[in-house]
């Protein structure tokens, strides 16, 4: 993908600054310039030198700020003081004094009275202190995110086969990749830039795109060299479907399986009862596409699997987007350039939370169930085990 500058300036001229931040808007995490005139927001433009876009934007990176402007964004506290009774403006001190005392009436009740819900919108640096006052020193297990409601699954898929909930592709993999399969995931419309390095890969690599998705999106009439558009709730048919003709055509790579990998026997046992002809039953696709993307699957050494809201917002969620990972562990496409999954976030700063530990996780991808780690987390935490 070439480098490009898109931008959006909302005056004429020059701001009286450009401030580097990012775009949070879709899974992207694309690097930005906010432009600020008289201590307001005027506008964004990519920057070039970013590693994710190139200074290219979408249309949410670049319209985006518009709504800090609006009249309508509440700018002044609000407090309703009695149940049931209307919301009133007061100033900053009146509402946090009203905050500090409801919130210490809360504490007196005990450390598990009190329950935390916040935003995907933070940054890393606030996830991490929020995740330590409140798990480290309020001692309090009750916390969370809305980024759980948006790609839990992929936190739960990635710890089921890996034993951590970290990234194991990444973008740079797509650029290299010769065959792209995109489960539940329509690029074309909401991850317009991702979607642009994907046909860029593609031409340069003379690659190919999967897209398995019931419905015929945008990614699909402007991209896909092969639809497989299933039944919805079928997922897991197909990625058994998938993983019978991987293992019955001999394209799995024993050597690997065997020195990094466990439950092969039981996998082969599970998806012998997935032959093409009954998988292409259940999915109501033809048997003929699902031999294909087996077969393109099976002879690509670099191949990038994405997966988003089509296979996590889904019946058996967790199974069908953890098959997916599955499939690149019996054929040896991870960890080296241009081959992997991405169980991508719905936005970067998902994994910003995931990582540190402000939602149902640890930091660092500690495990709760782990003692060693746990006592080293209370250790750096200087509180008591």
């Amino acid at each position: 993908m070439k480098p490009r500058i898109d931008q959006n300036l909302g005056i004429a001229g020059e701001p009286d600054k450009w401030v580097h931040s990012a775009c949070i808007l879709c899974s992207n995490g694309c690097g930005l310039d906010i432009g600020v005139k008289d201590g307001k927001i005027v506008g964004v433009r990519g920057d070039p030198n970013h590693p994710v876009n190139f200074g290219h934007l979408g249309p949410k990176g670049e319209n985006g700020w518009v709504a800090n402007n609006s009249s309508r964004r509440g700018t002044t506290p609000m407090i309703r003081r009695s149940k049931g009774g209307p919301l009133e403006q007061v100033g900053w001190p009146e509402a946090m004094d009203f905050f500090v005392t409801n919130f210490n009436a809360a504490l007196a009740q005990g450390h598990e009275n009190l329950a935390c819900y916040n935003s995907g919108q933070l940054t890393v640096e606030e996830f991490y202190t929020l995740g330590k006052l409140w798990r480290g020193g309020l001692q309090s297990s009750s916390i969370d995110g809305n980024t759980r409601l948006c790609t839990a699954t992929s936190a739960t898929g990635l710890m089921a086969n890996f034993g951590a909930d970290g990234p194991v592709a990444s973008y740079v993999d797509i650029d290299q990749a010769e065959l792209l399969c995109l489960y539940g995931h329509n690029v074309a419309e909401v991850q317009t830039v991702l979607w642009e390095r994907m046909l860029a890969s593609k031409r340069k690599n003379g690659g190919r795109i999967i897209v398995a998705d019931p419905r015929k999106t945008p990614t699909v009439l402007q991209g896909a060299d092969l639809h497989l558009q299933l039944k919805a709730g079928t997922n897991v048919a197909l990625m058994n479907g998938i993983i019978h003709l991987l293992i019955a055509r001999g394209h799995v790579k024993r050597d690997f399986i065997d020195a990094h990998t466990v439950g092969f026997d039981e996998l082969d046992a599970v998806t012998t009862d997935y032959p093409p002809e009954r998988v292409a039953q259940i999915c109501e696709i033809a048997q003929e596409d699902l031999e294909t993307a087996a077969e393109w699957i099976g002879t690509t050494p670099r191949f990038v699997s994405t997966v988003l809201q089509g296979f996590y917002q889904s019946v058996e969620a967790t199974a069908s987007s953890s098959l997916v990972n599955t499939v690149h562990l019996l054929m040896g496409a991870i960890g080296k350039p241009g081959a992997g999954p991405l169980l991508m976030a719905g936005q970067p700063s998902a994994m910003s939370n995931r990582e540190v530990g402000a939602g149902g996780s640890f930091p660092a991808y500690r495990n709760p169930h782990n003692e060693a780690h746990m006592r080293d987390l209370c250790e750096l935490w200087n509180i008591d085990f």
